[in-house]
């Protein structure tokens, strides 16, 4: 009986050594993380994420990274089309590089520094219902920045005249801009179509529009 009481006691130390081990191990990995947060950080947002040796998918492969995991962000090289190396500290003292595209966006960017992406605008549908020129608004789009001062407008253009099969032409265009916080824009033209039309001094000459 005192073997088998012995034997219970050393169990449940053991249990409670390691129950012990993992409660400190989580809160350590806990203030690690709100340390990153505090400065520029990612996450990985994508299933699994390699990390290069450099900024090059031909480079050597150090580690592959899961969806959910937060890394300090060191720098960034912009390669152009809202795509980017990061570098990155994966482990303590160790560097290495993740790639994003916001086309596919394997990760998410906070409290970036630098405004080193250009903005993105977007719309779904061919044509702009809307009943007048009042009540036009940008709900129906996907805006998107690394930096949250950014701004959009528009303009709304008529075109009149003939087409080549000669058929009369009378239209209305809306071109919307959004431009970020250092100058970079995105331009779309969208076909619009009113329910009551807006009045000549309120639109463009279409064949004034820059394309």
């Amino acid at each position: 009986m005192k073997k088998f009481l012995v034997i219970l006691i050393i169990l449940l130390l053991i249990g409670g050594g390691f129950f012990a081990y993992k409660y400190i191990s989580n809160e350590k990995e806990k203030d690690r993380i709100a340390e990153i947060k505090k400065g520029w950080y990612l996450e990985i947002i994508t299933e699994e994420l390699n990390v290069r040796e450099k900024g090059s998918k031909n480079s050597k492969l150090l580690k592959t990274v899961q969806k959910g995991d937060i890394f300090k962000v060191l720098d960034v090289e912009v390669l152009g089309n809202n795509s980017f190396w990061y570098k990155i500290e994966y482990e303590d003292d160790k560097v290495g590089f993740v790639y994003n595209t916001k086309s596919l966006n394997y990760l998410e960017d906070y409290n970036n520094p630098k405004d080193i992406a250009s903005p993105i605008l977007k719309f779904n549908e061919n044509v702009y219902y809307v009943d007048s020129i009042d009540d036009i608004n940008y709900d129906h789009l996907y805006v998107w920045d690394d930096k949250p001062n950014y701004e959009v407008t528009h303009k709304v253009y008529h075109e009149v005249g003939v087409d080549f099969n000669g058929k009369n032409i009378d239209q209305y265009w809306i071109q919307y801009t959004i431009t970020d916080g250092v100058g970079n824009t995105d331009s779309k033209l969208q076909k619009i179509v009113f329910t009551n039309k807006p009045s000549e001094d309120q639109v463009y000459n279409f064949y004034d529009l820059e394309r």
